[in-house]
């Protein structure tokens, strides 16, 4: 069910890209046509007006005019044409370097995910280790605002250990939340940050240790994907339970 959900949320934002494209080529062509109508017209009367022998400094203004005309038909038929804001980032020092300089303007909360099979920050990047730290220092800094994270975890193994110091690191955060889902294996979910509500940052991994990231500001991508996490994050363990459990059935490796 939440494979299904991200899949429908990733397929409204296709929907929504397409959208736009279209939207940007028919304004195009209309803008096209109103240019080339432009100077048709503007062709046509000054032979016109040449032919019946008026002043050609009576007819220039009301070229002019006409050509003011069209331009605030554009201007308002752009300002009423639907936009997309999205970025695309090439690899992981790009991506989590611009999604560091994004949390530092978050004013209210944070929520994000983690999925990888090897504990954060994951690679040998100077920038996700920046950005990982950058998390738990911005929740110790701000005690009135929230930040949420839900890692995939199996019962044992690097990640189970790494949640158990993280855990110990940071239990005095109060307003640092974590909520451990079962891994997916080897295979990396589409990782997840959704800053205030105003931006979607979605890190994508691809063969062997590549990744490429996409920042996205529309309202609907925001609520697609705000409704997404809200049903992971409902549906998760808290740390604490996680921890409680695994230790129960022999996890001894959260204690490494």
């Amino acid at each position: 069910m939440r494979m299904r959900n991200g899949t429908l949320a990733l397929q409204q934002i296709m929907i929504q890209r397409t959208e736009h494209t279209m939207t940007s080529l028919s304004f195009q062509k209309v803008e096209d046509r109103l240019i080339e109508a432009s100077l048709i017209i503007a062709a046509v009367t000054s032979v016109a007006l040449n032919i019946v022998g008026v002043d050609v400094k009576w007819y220039i203004p009301g070229i002019f005019l006409a050509l003011y005309g069209i331009f605030r038909m554009l201007e308002d038929m752009h300002e009423r044409a639907p936009g997309i804001e999205t970025f695309f980032y090439r690899n992981k020092a790009e991506f989590y370097a611009a999604t560091q300089k994004q949390l530092r303007a978050a004013q209210s909360h944070i929520w994000v995910t983690y999925t990888g099979a090897d504990p954060p920050p994951g690679s040998d990047s100077a920038e996700a280790g920046s950005y990982f730290q950058y998390t738990v220092e911005w929740a110790r800094r701000h005690p009135d605002c929230e930040f949420r994270r839900v890692v995939g975890a199996a019962d044992s193994g690097p990640m189970a250990a790494w949640l158990g110091r993280h855990r110990q690191d940071t239990e005095s955060i109060k307003n640092y939340k974590v909520r451990v889902v079962p891994s997916q294996g080897r295979i990396d979910e589409i990782g997840v940050a959704i800053i205030d509500d105003k931006m979607v940052m979605l890190a994508i991994s691809g063969d062997g240790s590549s990744m490429t990231g996409h920042s996205l500001e529309t309202p609907e991508a925001i609520r697609a994907f705000r409704e997404y996490y809200i049903q992971k994050w409902e549906n998760a363990e808290s740390l604490d339970e996680y921890i409680q459990r695994i230790s129960s059935i022999g996890g001894s490796d959260t204690h490494q």
